[in-house]
């Protein structure tokens, strides 16, 4: 191999492999069709081996390519990092810290640590983005986010945080919402058999925490009919705050009181929920987002009123 590719085939390879096309992916690039197909053309040449076969009019990756793009994405992304470096070496460039979130730790934990921030970085941005658990592990494994605040992957989404550094902030346990005039308010608890009836407002399947319920539900032989469900907790707490049924999801979300006519009780058998941080294991993290994950970690042991749980070395 003459090594004639650069980090630059790369971010086109894997523009490609995320794109419908190459049409697409030279859209996205801004540069020609043809460009897009002579890179490629001299990837597949310099590594000896095909990554694409055109099938019904359209590009497949083989298996070849699919090997290859998780190390094609660190090379892309390191390229980015280049640019992002050399486009803000001015001293007078503000800095920005992306962060994901689904919604608890959205509601219960981000704005205490975001004001706290904003104080001892006036200068700096802080853009948040509101993403389902999985979404959360995706945008972190991707780098398109600094860091993601959310509950531990369900089994389907372990590859993303297979790229991931993480740390636990905070620990709950599932707890049963229910509108205050609900007829289960009447129980000090709320077991399986209890749902049965009742209008369970479900989260997403790939949800962590639907994951958890499924499986305690499926134990006690329960099963429940997902005639509505809501893209987050956020959603389902929207739902039973106007009576149209109840949910099962983590506590945090309501420490504000956002949410007056809901009422909680425990369920039983117990699911603990866990809420962690999580950022690149292969990107280091700028001094303003770690001076922001540290804030966010303060603020969940506020909440709780415990001190933080040490985390693994990082």
């Amino acid at each position: 191999m003459s090594r004639l590719l650069n980090s630059r085939h790369f971010q086109i390879f894997t523009t490609v492999m995320h794109s419908r096309g190459m049409a697409e992916a030279a859209l996205k690039l801004g540069i020609s069709k043809a460009a897009v197909s002579k890179a490629l053309s001299l990837m597949e040449r310099e590594t000896g081996v095909a990554l694409f076969t055109l099938a019904r009019g359209r590009l497949e990756p083989t298996a070849a390519a699919r090997r290859l793009l998780p190390r094609a994405e660190q090379a892309a992304k390191h390229l980015e990092w280049a640019l992002d470096e050399a486009y803000t070496l001015d001293q007078g460039s503000a800095r920005s810290v992306i962060v994901a979130a689904h919604a608890p730790p959205l509601i219960a934990i981000l704005p205490s640590a975001i004001q706290r921030f904003r104080q001892t970085h006036p200068d700096a941005n802080v853009h948040l983005r509101v993403e389902g658990p999985p979404k959360v592990l995706e945008s972190v494994a991707h780098h398109e986010v600094d860091l993601g605040v959310t509950n531990p992957p369900a089994p389907n989404t372990v590859s993303a945080v297979d790229l991931c550094e993480r740390y636990t902030i905070s620990e709950e346990l599932l707890v049963v919402v229910l509108h205050r005039r609900h007829p289960l308010v009447a129980k000090s608890v709320v077991r399986p058999a209890d749902l049965v009836d009742h209008t369970v407002i479900a989260l997403p399947e790939e949800s962590p925490t639907s994951s958890l319920v499924r499986a305690t539900l499926q134990e006690a032989g329960v099963v429940l009919p997902k005639n509505i469900v809501a893209s987050t907790s956020m959603g389902v707490c929207a739902l039973v705050q106007q009576n149209v049924g109840i949910g099962l999801i983590n506590p945090m979300l309501l420490s504000t009181g956002i949410f007056p006519d809901i009422v909680t009780r425990p369920f039983r058998p117990r699911i603990e929920l866990w809420t962690e941080i999580y950022y690149s294991s292969i990107r280091p993290l700028s001094p303003e987002a770690r001076a922001l994950a540290d804030y966010i970690e303060e603020a969940a042991a506020a909440l709780r009123g415990y001190r933080p749980i040490p985390p693994p070395t990082r």
